[in-house]
């Protein structure tokens, strides 16, 4: 490590935080999600740290990691993704950068249980290959994105199945442009084999939050029946402070088609909750009814969208983000007729770690 030049290194941390931040502007990633590192030489690699915001990172928060013992030193731990990272320099000696997302199209296509997406991109033929599941940090997770690194040599661009995406390149613009370049044919892809032409975000309806045992909502004119909504809500979910009500297309439909939702991406499981249960109209039983759970952060109300509930207002925003992508991944699977579930332990540990641990983490740190 004595070899390492401290101007390079520092030049390198700053490449990756201006990468983060790019990032962010262009919407393939939000909060704390993905991760960004870039090849020191031979030996080491820079990664951005776990559980912090881009739009806080400093040069000394990014971490320097062995890539043949992932060893590091300093309290900072690196993302929890490292491991990725690590298989994929091994595999690919000719990259220097890679970005993780969890772009919204690409994770969505990596539902559908597919070993290749193939698609276009500028009329031309696009194949992006897609690693076998593995849970988050894992070895195996890192061993299947790194056999398939190395398989597609030509490739730049992977999905991780249920989970995002790893973009490649010789320095961050590469790997930013494959970024885009695989959300843009991902799109296409779902259009043309799913039928899944919606755009992705919040459309906002009656929002509200608790402020001196009050509920305080956002825009006037709120009928009853939202009041009568959010105060059962409040009232059964102490420790949330926010409500976000998110109609956009995707969460519409499925408050009007499905009545139970099964995770098929990992973000899902850890911010919204193992299984979430739907009113359905059948015959009057429950299409009025709401289900409050807890360690379940969306509460769906027939034909009228989710609530989604946060502790602060960024979080309940991620929660309305995340399910919306969670939505448009069932929809796609429904409209393909096949798709990979992820299995109920490894959401049940998903969504209990990201409480106790990352989610303090990240409040802890921002």
């Amino acid at each position: 490590m004595s070899t390492i030049d401290n101007d390079d290194l520092l030049d390198l941390k700053k490449e990756i935080i201006e990468a983060g931040l790019k990032l962010q502007q262009k919407g393939l990633i939000v909060r704390t999600w993905g991760n960004i590192s870039c090849r020191v030489n031979k030996k080491y690699f820079l990664i951005t740290p776990s559980g912090i915001r881009y739009e806080d990172l400093t040069p000394d928060k990014i971490v320097l990691v062995k890539i043949s013992d992932l060893s590091y030193k300093g309290d900072i731990k690196p993302s929890s993704e490292y491991k990725v990272h690590a298989a994929c320099y091994r595999a690919r000696k000719d990259i220097s950068f890679i970005v993780h997302t969890h772009q919204v199209y690409a994770t969505v296509a990596g539902a559908l249980g597919k070993k290749e997406i193939r698609t276009e991109y500028n009329d031309e033929r696009f194949i992006v290959p897609c690693a076998l599941y593995g849970y988050p940090g894992s070895d195996r997770l890192a061993d299947n994105v790194g056999r398939i690194a190395g398989k597609y040599s030509l490739s730049n661009a992977f999905i991780m199945a249920n989970h995002g995406a790893v973009c490649f390149g010789n320095n961050s613009y590469e790997a930013i442009a494959e970024a885009e370049k695989l959300e843009i044919a991902c799109q296409t892809y779902l259009a043309d084999v799913c039928n899944l032409s919606m755009g992705h975000g919040l459309e906002e309806g009656y929002s509200s939050h608790r402020q001196d045992d009050k509920i305080v909502f956002d825009f006037g004119d709120i009928p009853d029946r939202v009041r009568k909504i959010h105060e059962e809500i409040y009232a059964k979910r102490p420790d949330i402070n926010y409500i976000v009500h998110n109609k956009s297309e995707a969460v519409l439909t499925i408050s009007r088609r499905v009545n139970q939702m099964r995770p098929l991406l990992d973000d899902f499981a850890q911010l919204i909750g193992v299984k979430v249960r739907i009113p359905v109209n059948d015959h009057g039983r429950d299409g009025n009814n709401i289900y409050v759970k807890k360690n379940v952060n969306a509460v769906f109300v027939l034909n009228d969208g989710a609530y989604c509930l946060g502790a602060t207002l960024d979080d309940a925003q991620a929660v309305s983000l995340v399910l919306d992508k969670g939505c448009m991944a069932h929809l796609a699977v429904l409209r393909y007729g096949e798709g990979h579930f992820l299995s109920t332990l490894d959401c049940i540990r998903m969504n209990r770690f990201y409480r106790n641990s990352y989610s303090k983490l990240a409040d802890k740190k921002s």
